[in-house]
């Protein structure tokens, strides 16, 4: 059986949309450090972010947004692809 994200470690909007919607429900931005970027940009390795938001498109509320290392590897690893 595949593992699911526990959405209930994230927070939620105002609306019910969480970190594992679908993607036209909610908008991910990922932001990574300048090395990060020199590393995919001239290796294409993948990196991990150092920090992702999560914006609400019903709402426009950015209603989570983490920068733990470990929660961001959860997210990256068990996230709806």
């Amino acid at each position: 059986m595949k593992n699911r994200l526990d959405v209930s470690r994230f927070k939620t909007s105002s609306v019910g949309t969480t970190v594992d919607s679908p993607i036209n429900e909610m908008k991910v931005d990922m932001s990574y450090s300048g090395l990060s970027w020199f590393f995919i940009t001239f290796f294409g390795t993948t990196r991990i972010p150092e920090k992702v938001r999560f914006t609400c498109l019903k709402t426009s509320e950015v209603f989570e947004e983490i920068s733990d290392k470990k929660l961001i590897e959860y997210y990256i690893t068990y996230r709806t692809k």
